[in-house]
């Protein structure tokens, strides 16, 4: 709305101007006929013709741009307001789906635990319900998103958060071994950060390992860099790597040619990233693995 109105703004300024223009060369042209002693109502009749011209085809102008940015201005608001439907459509129905699948998954692991789990189908049956409630998280958190959700920033100690999820990912039985470089947890940083955002951020780094690992189990590495200013994240795998354009990477719905994803996960990892104040960058080889960097603010130390 605000830069529709700047546009109409803009379009009346213009066309003020150019009235203007035209008003002081008609005068001009006047002052040249008298001073060639033109007879005089000669001069005044041109002066009227070329006041008709200024009014008709200025304000023909005007209706002209008047329209047009009206019915671009419509047809704006009218695609915000399927945008705004589609986007509470897709998040009511993927809303619904997490409790069937919640139910599934639980009625899965109680066949595993009742003697089954040496069955492939029942292995295949938990796999496959994990990979489906991380779409669906994934898809709520973009709908959160793009609707304007906002995080809740807190100090949180990065160093310790990550060894609970990394003894997460290791009692689920995971096929990922998470490697963590040790850190000292009386100098460990404190950084501004949404806790469930940051779950998200995990979920999907693990999730895009374990697709694009080359052998099971897969391995990543997590490395924590202290600066004054920020403190960074990296997370590297030893998967394929991407060989595509590298510039495009977290860009919505772009993914590489053998990627079996949506093209959402790594923009997820950025937009949250620059929603609680850092960033995220993304650093491959083929055949030399993957490495998000995650870019923290720093927290203030308590006094």
């Amino acid at each position: 709305m605000l830069v529709a109105v700047l546009w109409l703004l803009l379009l009346f300024a213009l066309l003020l101007w150019w009235g203007w223009v035209v008003h002081r060369q008609a005068v001009k042209i006047e002052e040249l006929q008298q001073i060639v002693a033109q007879d005089t109502s000669a001069a005044h009749e041109q002066w009227q013709v070329t006041q008709r011209m200024l009014v008709w085809e200025g304000g023909t102008l005007l209706v002209l741009l008047t329209g047009l940015s009206v019915a671009l201005l419509w047809l704006y608001l009218r695609d915000q307001r399927r945008t705004r439907a589609s986007q509470a459509f897709f998040a009511s129905v993927t809303h619904e789906l997490r409790t069937p699948l919640t139910s599934i998954r639980l009625q899965a692991e109680s066949l595993a635990d009742a003697g089954s789990s040496a069955n492939p189908l029942i292995h295949r049956l938990l796999e496959d319900t994990s990979r489906l409630e991380v779409q669906v998280e994934r898809t709520l958190e973009l709908a959160r998103l793009e609707g304007g959700g906002v995080l809740d920033l807190q100090p949180l100690p990065i160093g310790q958060w990550l060894e609970r999820q990394v003894a997460g990912v290791k009692a689920e039985g995971s096929q990922l071994n998470v490697e963590l470089q040790a850190t000292d947890q009386r100098d460990a940083p404190m950084v501004l950060a949404d806790r469930n955002a940051l779950k998200v951020i995990v979920r999907n780094l693990v999730e895009n390992t374990l697709r694009h690992s080359q052998t099971l189990p897969a391995h990543a590495r997590i490395a924590i860099e202290s600066e004054p200013a920020a403190v960074t994240v990296s997370f590297a795998d030893q998967g394929r790597g991407f060989s595509g354009d590298a510039l495009r990477l977290g860009t919505l719905f772009f993914r590489g040619e053998r990627s079996q994803g949506a093209g959402v996960g790594l923009y997820l990892i950025r937009t949250l990233m620059r929603r609680m104040g850092g960033d995220a960058e993304y650093n491959s080889r083929p055949g030399a693995g993957f490495e998000t960097r995650l870019i923290f603010r720093r927290a203030e130390e308590p006094t």
